[in-house]
């Protein structure tokens, strides 16, 4: 499923699945990729899937820009492309993608199974998303049980490509968990964020596939346990 990674000044703000059809991007309250700035318009662009191939328009000719290059018409877009509108970026994949480097990259599953590599743009934005090496993430099941996970930079990816995925972002008021990729969203506290950003409390419970985790936002707190 294409998504679309929402950011302001490198710091994550949220993950968008692209719908087939029409999807709205803009200010307004109802549309379907929402972003709060009075330099974004209320129906500031569309992106529309067809037949697996997605497309960006300007709308009332608003400006935006791909890959630093204005754009006024309608764009195919391309894994990878960084799109600007106002001050916000978005990163656009056709597909789920890696969202840290590979030694931050936590496989839950078969260990023989390697994920692929990020593009140059999503390599670009983790480098430069700066965060407290506070949060961990604690495993309390399976064959891994006991693993304690730091969430040492601005997005960690929780799963394997091809199963049920989940990223934890870390934003100035905590750290948030989305569903990336799977049919069944992640439940935390035995309940579905379905599409939603949900942020994690200290203790909550997360339950990824059939692998139960536990949220602290100190590491100390996991050693203790």
């Amino acid at each position: 499923m294409p998504k679309l990674t929402l950011c302001f000044k490198g710091r994550f703000i949220g993950l968008h699945n692209l719908a087939a059809g029409s999807n709205i991007i803009g200010r307004d309250v109802d549309a379907d990729i929402h972003i709060e700035s009075l330099a974004i318009a209320g129906r500031h662009a569309q992106i529309t899937i067809k037949s697996e191939q997605c497309h960006i328009s300007p709308l009332d000719d608003n400006l935006i820009r791909i890959n630093q290059r204005p754009v006024s018409e309608e764009t195919q877009l391309a894994h990878g492309d960084t799109i600007q509108i106002g001050k916000h970026e978005l990163f656009f994949a056709d597909d789920v993608i890696e969202l840290a480097p590979r030694d931050n990259v936590h496989a839950i599953g078969d260990p023989d199974r390697k994920p692929r590599t990020a593009d140059n743009a999503f390599d670009q934005l983790i480098s430069s998303i700066n965060t407290l090496p506070s949060g961990t993430i604690q495993i309390l099941s399976g064959r891994h049980l006991g693993k304690i996970i730091p969430l040492q930079r601005g997005l960690t990816r929780l799963g394997l490509t091809g199963n049920e995925c989940a990223v934890v972002a870390h934003r100035d008021d905590g750290y948030y968990i989305s569903h990336l990729e799977g049919d069944v969203p992640p439940k935390v506290n035995n309940r579905s964020i379905d599409n939603r950003s949900v942020r994690l409390e200290d203790g909550c419970e997360i339950l990824l596939g059939n692998t139960r985790m536990r949220f602290h936002e100190e590491i100390e707190q996991s050693a203790a346990i």
